[in-house]
């Protein structure tokens, strides 16, 4: 009972500097650090396994054209603009303060194509702009979101086969792919110190005769949600392939880590790591965990949930969810200075778009990926 007691004490006496610290900062207006800020992570989909060109290409350049007029047929069928109404209606049930975006699509065209000869002009008529349809649906259920932040990753232009002439002849038109990943904050959060960067190391892909770079890359910020400020991330790393090809993912995060090793300010880095926790320590999940960055869904309260996120069919029409690995994460790392503080409050965390409910009216998932919505209470450093 003595020991007991003593303890009690001591945690009292513990606390009674955080306590004048909090009355101080609340006397001065500033936070205690016990507010929630709300996150959402989404990979919107392009709407189609683009991997399928780069397996034509290495088969066959001549294939190319005719692969990509199949791929892009599955993109129209994959219907973003109606998926968009889906995903903006996750985003109208969590109401996040920030949200980070992956593979928010820009396909143009070029009609007719003079990539076979040189592409003196590359494309630029729009066939679908996902952060403006995205933003669109989003006004339209009275969500007021900004674009706070933009990274272009991948651009690539590609010939597509269109059709036969009178004579016999093969037309042809250009497509081209700008990928990106974005950052949406909710009307009244400001931000400052934007920072948009590709990797040093990225895949590169022998298609049709030339090598093609599909950069990835992170977009930050600095965000202040209710008088607390953080350093809000979002990312979407390569995937992992066999060997021979290097684990350009691996080196993707550990180069992530290292940039974001000197910030003080809590950081929230979101986004479509492409890792889960069932992989070997080279990888990004266990080199964002290395470097001190806590996994938000093993801390979340609530009925156990293994959190999958990835992935439903190509055609996004598989009736029951195929979801079976959990890659789209939400880290955090608060670093503290004094051992009593939690780095981390409660978290309250859920997949969405991930239920039959969610489809579209056609039947389509929202996404061959679930979102993940946290809310999270990050202690305030003592000082």
């Amino acid at each position: 009972m003595r020991r007991f007691l003593t303890t009690v004490l001591a945690l009292a006496l513990l606390m009674v500097p955080l306590a004048a610290t909090e009355a101080s900062a609340n006397s001065q207006g500033r936070p205690n650090g016990v507010g929630p800020v709300r996150t959402m992570t989404y990979n919107l989909y392009v709407g189609a396994d683009i991997f399928r060109i780069v397996d034509a290409g290495l088969i066959d350049p001549n294939l190319v054209p005719f692969v990509v007029a199949e791929v892009v047929g599955t993109v129209m069928a994959t219907d973003f603009p109606e998926r968009s109404v889906a995903i903006a209606e996750q985003v109208a049930k969590s109401r996040p303060h920030l949200i980070g975006l992956q593979e928010v699509s820009l396909i143009r065209y070029q009609s007719p194509g003079d990539l076979l000869i040189g592409n003196p002009t590359p494309a630029e008529d729009v066939l679908y702009d996902y952060l403006d349809i995205l933003m669109d649906a989003l006004a339209a259920r009275g969500l007021h979101y900004e674009v706070a932040g933009v990274v272009q990753e991948a651009d690539v232009e590609l010939p597509m086969f269109a059709g036969i002439d009178g004579d016999g002849n093969l037309l042809f038109d250009d497509v081209r792919l700008t990928d990106r990943d974005v950052i949406l904050v909710q009307k009244g959060v400001k931000t400052s110190n934007v920072v948009a960067q590709n990797y040093l190391f990225n895949l590169i892909v022998p298609i049709a005769g030339s090598d093609v770079v599909f950069y990835r890359g992170y977009v930050a910020l600095d965000a202040m949600v209710k008088g607390r400020e953080y350093r809000f991330v979002n990312t979407h790393l390569e995937v992992q392939f066999p060997e021979p090809i290097p684990n350009i993912q691996g080196a993707q995060a550990f180069e992530l880590a290292t940039v974001l090793a000197s910030e003080t300010k809590p950081i929230i880095l979101v986004g479509d790591f492409n890792s889960s926790p069932e992989d070997p320590p080279t990888q990004p999940y266990w080199i964002m965990r290395a470097a001190g960055y806590v996994d938000t869904w093993m801390r979340r309260v609530g009925r156990p949930d293994p959190g999958f996120t990835c992935c439903q069919s190509e055609f996004l029409t598989n009736e029951e969810s195929w979801l079976d690995e959990r890659i789209d994460l939400v880290f955090v790392r608060n670093d503290t200075d004094f051992p009593a503080f939690r780095d981390l409050g409660p978290v309250k965390a859920r997949v969405v778009g991930a239920q039959e409910r969610d489809k579209t009216p056609s039947g389509l998932w929202p996404s061959d990926h679930a979102g993940v919505a946290a809310k999270l209470i990050i202690p305030v450093r003592w000082k």
